[in-house]
């Protein structure tokens, strides 16, 4: 068993969560790409009660630019992807990693059951909430009320 696998299964015996992440970046320039994805993962990375315990990152390959954005002028569109194993101390901590650094997909790894006390949860959803009056208030979104 290597360290990376001995740190995370110590981190799981003291109640952290285990989760696999997908993170993915397109610019039409090919050093932004590269740079702005790490970038990312190493902010993630310096968040409180998380640990990234892996990262690997593909290599930059050139994709098909869309047709709205042809007609903005792009003409080259490059991608890169990162798959991350990350330990999150508890809960809370892995609900704002989704909410700040919106990975492309999020798998739960270990444990195989979640316990929330009633803080972590009620945390949590206020951090959801906080999200979504941010959206309204910039005029992309929110929750619509429907009045009598």
């Amino acid at each position: 068993m290597n360290d990376d696998d001995l740190r995370m299964n110590d981190l799981l015996e003291k109640g952290w969560i285990k989760t696999w992440m997908i993170f993915e970046v397109q610019s039409a320039d090919k050093a932004v790409c590269v740079s702005a994805l790490k970038k990312h993962v190493k902010d993630m990375a310096s968040e409180p009660s998380v640990e990234v315990t892996q990262e690997s990152f593909t290599d930059v390959d050139e994709i098909d630019v869309p047709e709205g954005l042809k007609k903005r002028g792009v003409d080259v569109l490059f991608t890169q992807v990162c798959e991350v194993t990350l330990m999150a101390k508890e809960f809370e901590a892995l609900v704002n990693v989704v909410i700040n650094y919106a990975p492309t997909a999020v798998e739960v790894l270990a444990p195989e059951k979640i316990v929330l006390s009633m803080r972590d949860a009620q945390n949590s959803l206020v951090s959801l909430s906080d999200m979504m009056h941010k959206f309204a208030r910039a005029g992309v979104g929110g929750m619509l009320i429907k009045g009598e």
